[in-house]
């Protein structure tokens, strides 16, 4: 709805103020309402095109202040063509998106159960990527594999890293971390932060040699 930016632009604006930071994650996964025929607005237009308008008016507004806006990716990837699924990717109609938003923007390309290869199609499309894992170490460490490929491709600089998910609760975190907790989702994170950024200290002492 058009009138939801008049509170979503402030809220932006004194959030990423606070934090003094130049990035904002929009979020804007997992959309399944979007372009529903009963809706006065949108009703039988093109879903891929409502959602890159609003990625751009999001973009724009963040632009105005020097901040990069960054998202969630699944609603780029299409579902069907890559067996995806509809959670991890899109089954209805957004995908076509990822050509008509403005190329920086920068995807966070969530993947859980299985490391699928969606960073270098984020790369050929000319938007800097991020594998996101949560987990499971061994998808983490196929993600890192893929990023490293990626990195060291002629489309290196779309490589922007690693970002590890939690999904739970800061307190279990720590807790599952620090080995004080069993709770099944806040061990399984705490366990592939720890294991996924070993890797990385790994990589960085062997590229240092």
């Amino acid at each position: 709805h058009p009138d939801v930016h008049k509170i979503v632009f402030e809220l932006i604006d004194e959030l990423a103020g606070a934090c003094e930071s130049d990035i904002f994650h929009v979020g804007m996964d997992e959309v399944f309402a979007i372009a529903d025929p009963k809706c006065p607005r949108c009703g039988g237009k093109d879903p891929a095109r409502i959602f890159a308008d609003e990625v751009t008016r999001l973009r724009e507004h963040l632009a105005k202040n020097n901040r990069t806006l960054w998202l969630w990716s699944d609603r780029l990837i299409d579902g069907k063509a890559t067996k995806i699924g509809k959670w991890e990717a899109s089954t209805n109609g957004t995908h076509g998106a990822v050509d008509l938003i403005p190329k920086d923007v920068v995807a966070c390309d969530w993947h859980y159960e299985k490391a699928h290869a969606t960073p270098e199609f984020f790369a050929e499309k000319g938007l800097r990527v991020l594998a996101c894992p949560w987990k499971d170490s061994r998808v983490a460490l196929d993600q890192l594999k893929m990023m490293q490929r990626l990195a060291n491709s002629p489309q290196g600089d779309k490589a922007l890293g690693m970002i590890q998910t939690t999904w739970v609760p800061l307190d279990d975190f720590m807790q599952a971390y620090q080995g004080k907790s069993e709770k099944k989702d806040a061990k399984g994170s705490a366990e592939c932060f720890r294991t996924l950024f070993a890797a990385m200290r790994e990589l960085k002492l062997k590229n240092a040699k």
